[in-house]
């Protein structure tokens, strides 16, 4: 075989992308199958993002191991990949022509070029992978003829392919706005009232998601919260000053959650067994003397936030399905 003029040499983090990106869906997943139970999954969408970032996740790792090498000869562009040992070879002198497409990231811009053969065989180089790119460029393209009308044809086609991708983006947010419109009042048979006496005293968490903690001397492992729209309707102030530690108190919570975690009479999911769920959502608060979260109360900012949430949901598949219509409509200049 004639010995190799050029060989194309990997950039020595040519994989970060795909770690990071790799990291977040993957994180994205666990954290979707912690959160899964056969009961909420209508309302949060938990499985279909776990299973989303998982199908993610492989072509991530496919991707990786498809990425190609290169090397030249006089006479042969020879290419192959982890996936496939099997090297594949193109005549140089059966190159017809070849396109060039200027991509733009977050943190820098790169080239992708397509050679195409008169056999009708085609194979792409991205310049983010490379370090000596420049070079297999110049050697690649010199005397062949960059074909422009191609290029505008495949600008076309990605535009077309944006435009599905935005149509599809669009039924997601629609989706949403029905589904936000699916929340429903919590009813008194719903949730389980239980009294206690609170091991600590009781804490205002203030962070992005701010919550009231508490804790009570039965169930120590556990940390019964407020937070969302339960806190919006929970006279905090007075809940926080009136019931000191060993004060006792009356909690509500799911009727699910307490037969699963605290009287344990109904099996837990596989997530729950793998990952135990130390916060308990807490639904309604009372003492003897007063009623700190109403059922009525937080019912009413349940029903005003599904209104608010139906509505950003359907604003942006509204705009969304604008940029599809645009994308299908658009003439390339």
């Amino acid at each position: 075989m004639t010995q190799n003029q050029l060989h194309l040499k990997k950039k020595e983090y040519y994989w970060k992308d795909h770690f990071f990106g790799l990291l977040f869906f993957f994180s994205i997943a666990i954290y979707t199958f912690i959160k899964y139970t056969p009961d909420n999954n209508a309302k949060y969408l938990c499985l279909i993002f776990m299973i989303l970032s998982l199908i993610i996740c492989v072509f991530i790792i496919l991707n990786l191991l498809s990425i190609k090498n290169y090397s030249i000869t006089e006479k042969e562009l020879i290419e192959w990949s982890f996936l496939r040992k099997e090297k594949k070879v193109f005549a140089l002198n059966e190159m017809e022509s070849w396109t060039e497409k200027q991509l733009k990231g977050k943190f820098g811009n790169w080239e992708q070029m397509v050679l195409y053969f008169k056999n009708g065989e085609k194979t792409k180089i991205l310049s983010d992978y490379f370090e000596n790119y420049a070079e297999l460029k110049n050697v690649l393209t010199k005397d062949i003829t960059r074909n422009t009308e191609r290029e505008e044809l495949n600008t076309k086609k990605f535009e077309k392919k944006l435009a599905i991708l935005f149509l599809i983006i669009c039924f997601l947010f629609f989706y949403g706005a029905y589904n936000a419109l699916q929340v429903e009042d919590i009813k008194s048979e719903d949730i389980v009232v239980f009294g206690d006496k609170t091991s600590k005293k009781i804490k205002y968490i203030q962070k992005k998601h701010s919550s009231v903690e508490i804790k009570l001397e039965q169930y120590p492992e556990f940390i019964f919260y407020i937070s969302g729209d339960a806190l919006k309707a929970t006279s905090r102030t007075a809940l926080i000053e009136d019931i000191k530690k060993g004060d006792s108190i009356f909690i509500g919570i799911d009727k699910a959650t307490y037969r699963k975690e605290i009287i344990r009479v109904d099996s837990l999911s596989t997530s729950e067994k793998y990952f135990p769920n130390e916060y308990i959502s807490v639904e309604s608060v009372e003492s003897k003397e007063f009623h700190y979260l109403e059922l009525s109360a937080n019912n009413f900012e349940r029903s005003e936030n599904k209104y608010i949430s139906c509505f950003v949901f359907a604003l942006f598949g509204f705009f969304f399905i604008l940029m599809s219509i645009i994308g299908f409509t658009k003439k390339t200049e």
